[in-house]
């Protein structure tokens, strides 16, 4: 009898073994199994093994599981009915079941998910004899389960996306692991690769520059207070940009050279660049080049706009600005509840970060303005309101056919 009872504390045991070990591979997260591979070697990459075959591993513990489960009913039975006969099997299955929830499940578990990447490491090694061990029953127990498991669900795999890396940034920020600003740059790292560069330009109508034949001492004092240290440079109309001249540059140059020397004679070939190219590409193509300035085309070969250095790193790190330049207003500023006015050239990036909506688009609008003008096929007035799916807006400022900002407000929904 003394036998029975320490094989029954020993399946007990093995209980537990199994049942943490299954919890402590099934919670462990591919960053998880990366760092056990970086920290211990061939230890760590026996663990990422196991968990990138999870019918076996599953199949090797549940097998392993239901033995010992079994086997430990098999002796309380039998030391039940040879102590106080079968009238007591009922108290005795009681008793079983609640040591096994107890020993062998929740307490094993709960242990589980609070050391996996421990448990993992010293349990691999057995997890991966008892496979061999128990490899025909596993590999007939798979085969009839994936037979039936195709009827009911379609393939899938457990990967990373770019989905789940920003939830967990999220639930970092959530938790106080990562700061609100940290969170927002991450998300703009990622976006920069598929952000298009005619979203951060600055559109032709906005793009200071001169023409290539006024003499540098009429362009000086201009170029000075306009507060820009790279001025693109045109020929005959502003659309035709053909060059950049670099204020500093001119700045080392006596009153003789500043009378004699038109802008043409001091200007820089300009970098032209599609305004299809991704804002990634561009901050490549900037560091590759050594320049900080770029003229963007439209499909055409017209001129859509410029975009400098300054404009790519800003997409990652927010609005920079220096001495000399006015501190701009948020682009969406909060009014009242479920009330906001919005910047035109507001990107939906932005929109879904601060309002948590979606706005169906097509693939060229970029921004808030541009999405209202697709909507509704013409340039609103100011004061016009527009009532859609998502909510109202009021256009409040139109200014060169563009919309400058909008009164967008959450209907509620009765």
């Amino acid at each position: 009898m003394t036998i029975d009872l320490v094989l029954l504390a020993i399946f007990l045991l093995l209980s537990g073994f199994f049942s943490s070990t299954e919890t402590a591979f099934t919670s462990l997260s591919l960053i998880q199994a990366h760092r056990l591979v970086d920290e211990y070697g061939k230890r760590g990459e026996r663990v990422q093994k196991l968990s990138h075959s999870p019918d076996i591993l599953l199949t090797t513990l549940l097998i392993g599981n239901n033995l010992v489960n079994i086997g430990a009913t098999t002796l309380a039975t039998k030391l039940t009915i040879s102590m106080f006969g079968s009238y007591a099997l009922g108290y005795m299955t009681g008793a079983l079941t609640l040591f096994i929830l107890i020993f062998g499940e929740v307490t094993p578990k709960q242990i589980a998910m609070a050391k996996n990447m421990t448990i993992c490491l010293y349990t691999a090694p057995v997890v991966r004899v008892l496979s061999w061990v128990f490899r025909p029953f596993i590999w007939i127990i798979t085969l009839i389960s994936s037979s039936i498991t195709r009827i009911f669900v379609s393939s899938t795999q457990k990967t990373l996306t770019l989905e789940n890396l920003l939830l967990m940034v999220s639930m970092g920020e959530n938790m106080g692991i990562v700061e609100t600003y940290e969170n927002q740059m991450v998300k703009n790292v990622f976006r920069i690769n598929d952000t298009p560069i005619q979203g951060i330009v600055t559109h032709r109508t906005d793009v200071y520059s001169l023409n290539s034949e006024i003499y540098l001492s009429e362009a000086i004092n201009d170029m000075l207070k306009s507060g820009f240290s790279r001025i693109p440079v045109y020929k005959e109309n502003p659309e035709n940009i053909v060059g950049i001249v670099l204020v500093k540059e001119l700045v080392k140059l006596d009153r003789e050279s500043l009378e004699s020397y038109r802008l043409r004679d001091v200007m820089l070939e300009p970098l032209f660049i599609p305004h299809s190219k991704k804002v990634n590409e561009v901050f490549t193509l900037f560091k590759q080049k050594g320049i900080n300035i770029a003229i963007v085309l439209d499909e055409y070969g017209g001129l859509a706009g410029i975009v400098t250095r300054e404009d790519v790193i800003e997409e990652i790190f927010g609005e920079l600005y220096d001495e000399n330049e006015i501190k701009e207003t948020d682009k969406i500023i909060s009014e009242e509840k479920n009330s906001w006015i919005i910047a035109g050239d507001t990107s939906f990036y932005a929109i879904h970060d601060k309002l948590d909506i979606e706005l169906e688009h097509s693939r060229r609008i970029l921004t808030i303005g541009g999405y209202l003008i697709e909507k509704i096929g013409h340039i609103p007035e100011e004061g016009e309101v527009l009532d859609f799916l998502e909510g109202r807006y009021e256009i409040l400022k139109v200014r060169n056919n563009r919309i400058q900002s909008v009164r967008f407000r959450i209907i509620p929904v009765k």
